[in-house]
């Protein structure tokens, strides 16, 4: 019954409607045809061309990144340059972390410097964070707005990182404005000196540079404790800060040069060498700022000249301030330490800096340029460890102790032992140890046989030719001599103490 009824269907169409009755099924059947075969191939093409579209543009995307390669290795090396930059740069000062508050003082009283403020007052520790270390302290400054600002820039850019809570300014008056300022150190209290009950530590000024490397290695490596002696660091400080802190007593002993004597006793100071520490290259670089203007050292009348506080560069400037018809008023003197003179230099509050044991391979790169180096006669200085003459009478056994671990800690300086060349590199606050090692390389440690030479004639210890070239440059020299500064009983039983072990 079915089949019969599509065949009456069809046979009563007429011709005209099965024509175009195939016409409608060939066209369906094309559809299905299509839809069920060819438009699978389609979409099959389509996305192959898709895919190869994709490929050809991270094909380009991977040859421009094989192109940029080169120049982004290279953008690599540089910020990895500046970044290891930073971390020197804000890398903890040893030296500084030794006793916080005196190197504060120090900071800011060289800022006060540098600005021309006048600092009135200062009240570190007034607060203590309980959830975060540091401290909070208070600063009274006044000035001109200029030199205020130039004082909170240095204050803001420190590298202990001082993080301003309060600034308080009072109206501008007749001599200047007043500002209050308190702000947040990061730095910790300090730590106790971990000496015996009952037992007074020796303090020790130190600067954090070679010539006083062989305290810190022999403090952190334990010959102070081989030899039953408890020792502190401190900072120094400027000229005038380190010879207040003798005066007071803060200071039983410090690392000085000739030159560094010579101004104690000028100032009063009762000293006595305790030993030669080591020999250190005399030669000096005056860096300023590329296209500074400045070039050579005549043209800095009337500017501001960073200067390391000890050692012996500030002989070397006066001698060539005098050659040059000049003399120290004719300069603004600003006692630096290394990393601030950098950064002083780059911001424009010095003009230029005399920098002694110069590395000159990151000049470029701070942009700065060394306008002229200078070498003085003689190739090199000697670092002496000086004592206040009523610590070395009341502690003599002591301050034997402390020379019998410092000739134990040279020893191993001078033949570069890993452990010492590791605590040198963060004494010194190179990058890596390869960097201390040259700097070690260019010092020459004085050994026990050594120092009864060194300290045991006029000539050797030289006192009397510095003495002779500053009053012929018009300095004012101490009345003093080697014999009131060596003590040769004590060097002499110092040295057979030495011997004995």
């Amino acid at each position: 019954m079915s089949s019969i009824m599509p065949g009456r269907l069809l046979g009563s169409m007429t011709p005209r409607d099965r024509r175009a009755l195939g016409i409608v099924g060939g066209f369906l059947f094309a559809i299905a045809a299509y839809t069920q075969l060819i438009e699978p191939l389609v979409f099959r093409f389509e996305s192959a061309l898709e895919r190869r579209d994709r490929a050809e543009h991270a094909s380009s995307g991977y040859t421009q990144k094989i192109r940029m390669l080169p120049r982004r290795e290279h953008r690599l090396a540089e910020l990895e340059r500046e970044m290891s930059t930073l971390s020197a740069y804000f890398a903890p000062d040893v030296a500084a972390q030794s006793a916080p508050t005196e190197s504060l003082i120090d900071e800011l009283t060289a800022y006060a410097s540098i600005s021309g403020v006048r600092l009135r007052q200062l009240v570190p520790d007034v607060e203590t964070l309980p959830d975060a270390q540091g401290r909070i302290h208070d600063l009274e400054l006044t000035g001109d707005y200029p030199s205020l600002r130039r004082y909170l820039y240095l204050l803001e850019t420190s590298p202990r990182r001082f993080d301003l809570a309060e600034l308080e300014m009072s109206p501008p008056k007749e001599g200047g404005s007043r500002i209050r300022v308190r702000f947040f150190d990061p730095a910790p209290t300090s730590s106790p000196s971990g000496a015996p009950s009952g037992v007074e530590p020796l303090m020790i000024g130190v600067y954090g540079t070679a010539d006083d490397l062989p305290v810190y290695v022999a403090r952190e490596a334990g010959d102070f404790a081989t030899a039953d002696v408890v020792v502190n660091l401190m900072p120094a400080g400027s000229p005038q800060l380190s010879v207040s802190r003798l005066l007071s007593g803060e200071l039983d002993a410090v690392v000085a040069s000739l030159y560094d004597i010579m101004r104690y006793r000028l100032a009063g100071v009762p000293l006595q060498v305790v030993m030669p520490l080591g020999q250190l290259p005399l030669a000096t670089s005056l860096i300023t700022e590329t296209n500074s203007g400045v070039d050579e050292l005549a043209a800095l009348a009337g500017k501001t000249l960073g200067l390391e506080s000890h050692g012996m560069a500030e002989v070397l400037l006066l001698q060539l301030l005098f050659e040059s018809g000049m003399s120290r008023s004719d300069i603004d003197i600003v006692y630096l330490d290394r990393r601030a003179m950098v950064r002083h230099l780059k911001s424009g509050l010095v003009d230029a800096v005399l920098v002694s044991g110069l590395n000159k391979a990151g000049l470029a790169y701070l942009g700065l340029q060394e306008i002229e180096r200078f070498a003085a006669g003689n190739s090199d200085w000697q670092s002496y460890l000086v004592a206040h003459a009523d610590s070395l009478s009341r502690f003599p056994r002591r301050w034997q102790a402390v020379a019998t671990a410092l000739f134990a800690t040279t020893k191993r300086l001078q033949a570069k032992d890993p452990s010492a060349v590791e605590l040198a590199d963060n004494w010194l606050r190179y990058r890596n140890t390869g960097a201390a090692a040259s700097a070690l390389s260019e010092v020459r440690f004085i050994e026990a046989a050594q120092a009864g030479q060194l300290l045991g004639s006029d000539a050797d210890f030289g006192l009397d030719p510095l003495q002779d070239l500053l009053l012929e440059l018009g300095e004012e020299v101490p009345d003093t001599s080697r014999d009131e500064l060596v003590n040769e009983a004590w060097l002499q039983a110092t040295l057979e103490h030495v011997g004995d072990n």
